[in-house]
């Protein structure tokens, strides 16, 4: 069955009956004009910012330092219509904190979309459990939840989640667990009767051998979504056929960019992913950059879907550090390979730079011990690997995975 975004994105657009995605690009011109004049005319970055609309490629690019210095000059509507402020750091392991402005539309327009997305993986009758997220009003967890129910399911939240155990024994009777990749792959090797129908893996990165992982031990279909808050936390979703995630093309116009040229790359490149908003109404974003890599995928997917679909989420511009002189280390490359071994279930990284050197310090939640001479042929040779094994449960400190950076040892 074709993606149900696909048939939204049609509806949204008014392209039902010549939908493709030359007429797409047209549409998303257009209503780009709109968009621009809109921000100019009402908030004062763009304003400061934009002397003309012109171009696409001509537009200044966001930063999300632009965003954490002065929020409130985004804002296009009066203060006392913003719906919800949320409140994030950066991406890096230092990032100041910035805040995002939702108007009750912007919510609104969020909710829609995921009652699309989720229509994939949840029937009338059934019960999702959310395990992200709280209940709070206009929370991530609470759109969640009326979007579900807009579907004819049912959803709840668990809210503060102290370890997995408690997660495991909440989750028994759910059809649909909606979590954390690291954290759903933790109660997967840890409770593997668990028998969920779906899975859906959003909030971080999704490295694939988590997806084979689960799918084979939990036997159900397992979702990938890709998310930002600046997006107002929806933004694109795979299909049963898992070859790209079907992007939120009827709100957002998507670029993906050389990171160091700031120039668009060839079709199918890596890149990274510059969003711009066409119907944000508190804090419109023109072409910002997310720091996400990625590349668009131009063929048909087996879905039937005819437009450009996102690639897999390859990393973080910010969240890779240089070994040597021409490798990378990255949390997006140790999960890929730490948790294909049967025998992990968890795992954190702390790197301690020590001049040419680096120290990588790895406590391991394994069944067995690990072989350090394999581990390390698939890492840069410039890094000294010390191994401890203990308590990973990711539900004890929660938030996106990162390799956390140490002082060095005097």
């Amino acid at each position: 069955m074709m993606s149900p975004v696909e048939n939204w994105i049609a509806e949204k657009t008014g392209l039902r009956d010549n939908l493709s995605p030359q007429t797409l690009k047209t549409w998303q011109r257009e209503t780009l004009k709109a968009a621009a004049q809109y921000a100019w005319g009402n908030s004062r970055f763009y304003r400061e910012k934009l002397d003309s609309i012109a171009d696409m490629t001509e537009l200044p690019f966001t930063f999300p330092a632009d965003i954490a210095r002065d929020p409130f000059a985004f804002l296009a509507v009066p203060q006392h219509e913003v719906a919800r402020v949320t409140t994030l750091r950066t991406s890096g392991t230092t990032g100041t904190k910035k805040r995002i402005l939702f108007t009750a539309g912007d919510l609104e327009r969020t909710q829609a979309f995921f009652a699309v997305g989720m229509s994939t993986m949840l029937r009338r009758g059934e019960q999702a459990m959310i395990l992200i997220s709280d209940d709070t009003e206009n929370s991530l967890g609470s759109l969640l939840i009326s979007a579900i129910v807009r579907l004819g399911a049912s959803a709840r939240i668990l809210g503060k989640i102290p370890n997995a155990s408690e997660a495991i024994h909440a989750s028994k009777d759910a059809d649909c667990l909606i979590g954390m990749p690291a954290e759903l792959f933790y109660m997967s090797r840890t409770e593997p009767n668990l028998r969920p129908k779906s899975v859906l893996l959003t909030a971080d990165y999704v490295p694939q051998c988590v997806i084979e992982s689960i799918r084979a031990t939990w036997r159900c279909r397992v979702f990938s979504h890709y998310g930002l808050t600046e997006a107002g936390f929806g933004f694109a979703v795979d299909c049963d056929y898992h070859t790209g995630y079907h992007t939120r093309d009827a709100d957002f116009i998507i670029e993906i960019i050389d990171p160091e040229t700031c120039q668009p790359v060839h079709p199918g490149e890596q890149g990274e992913i510059v969003i711009t908003s066409l119907h944000n109404e508190a804090m419109p974003l023109i072409r910002y950059r997310t720091g996400d890599i990625s590349r668009m995928i131009h063929t048909s997917c087996g879905c039937g879907g005819i437009l450009p679909r996102l690639g897999r989420i390859e990393g973080r511009c910010e969240n890779t550090v240089s070994i040597g002189d021409s490798e990378t280390l990255s949390i997006h490359r140790l999960d890929e390979l730490l948790f294909a071994h049967r025998a992990v279930r968890g795992f954190d990284a702390f790197l301690t730079p020590e001049g040419e050197q680096h120290t990588l310090h790895l406590i391991v939640d394994a069944s067995r011990c690990l072989d350090p001479a394999s581990l390390a042929a698939n890492l840069p040779p410039e890094l000294i690997i010390e191994i401890a094994y203990g308590n990973a449960d990711p539900f004890a400190h929660r938030g996106k995975r990162r390799i956390h950076l140490c002082a060095a040892r005097v």
